[in-house]
């Protein structure tokens, strides 16, 4: 599933390959239109005619505003992604196409089709509508540690709520309780405001590197967790401690025992 460090590499892309160009057509190639929660006349009407003038993104979401008026929201489900093509040849499981005057296409492709293309008034609109948090890379400590501090849930489920800060995806949760040494079945509340300070630090730190890395996770370092994400791995730093996989709120968790102990 694409998270925040993906979908902003493709935000980065979508600015690359769609801005500031008249879109001459657009194509529908998903027979149900599961996709899409704008109908494809509506679409047509907001998008035919117009450019994108810049794109913003709340943690796994993806806004391009249109010089019409409104934006145009993009959410890449499980298997989302966008490609730039002139040929005739469509990339495989396209589902949606916008047509530039210049030749260019931007395709949105979706294998399992549980990606959203839809119009919206505006990110900070949609946001509030869907009882969405801030962005991950937007949230101040107080907030977070005001957001999570009297939970009485486990830290990995808090971590994966985006009602209180957007981004935080499955494997950066378990790369983030990793480096601060904490079990994903800890109770909030068992844990200090400096504790949860440094799993906001190290979250918005382990974005970061993912986004400068442009999410090539075989280029991330050798010490990162998500490198020995799977049952019985051996983390360099802790050889006698094979990982361990458990379930945290319906989600698979793996975890180095002898680093995160439960508390």
């Amino acid at each position: 599933m694409p998270e925040l460090p993906e979908v902003e590499i493709m935000r980065q892309y979508f600015e690359k390959a769609a801005m500031h160009k008249t879109i001459s057509a657009l194509e529908f190639h998903d027979p149900l239109f599961k996709v899409f929660k704008t109908s494809p006349e509506e679409l047509e009407k907001a998008l035919i005619g117009q450019a994108f003038l810049k794109t913003e993104r709340i943690g796994k979401y993806l806004f391009a505003q249109i010089s019409g008026g409104n934006w145009l929201h993009l959410h890449f489900g499980m298997t989302g992604d966008l490609e730039l093509f002139r040929h005739n040849e469509l990339p495989k499981y396209t589902r949606f196409v916008i047509q530039f005057e210049d030749g260019d296409k931007l395709a949105y492709r979706d294998l399992r089709k549980f990606g959203v293309i839809e119009i919206v008034e505006s990110p900070e609109a949609y946001r509030l509508s869907s009882n969405l948090g801030k962005d991950l890379l937007n949230v101040a400590k107080e907030d977070f540690i005001k957001s999570i501090s009297n939970r009485k849930i486990a830290i990995k489920t808090a971590l994966l709520d985006q009602k209180h800060y957007a981004g935080i995806g499955n494997w950066i949760a378990d790369e983030v309780l990793f480096n601060c040494g904490v079990h994903p079945n800890t109770s909030c509340q068992n844990l200090s405001e400096a504790k949860l300070e440094e799993l906001l630090l190290d979250a918005q730190k382990v974005v970061r590197e993912a986004i400068q890395k442009d999410t090539h996770y075989g280029d991330f370092p050798a010490h990162f967790f998500v490198n020995y994400r799977k049952e019985k791995a051996i983390h360099p730093d802790h050889p006698n401690s094979p990982v361990e996989r458990l379930v945290v709120g319906g989600r698979g968790t793996f975890i180095v025992p002898e680093k995160q102990k439960l508390v």
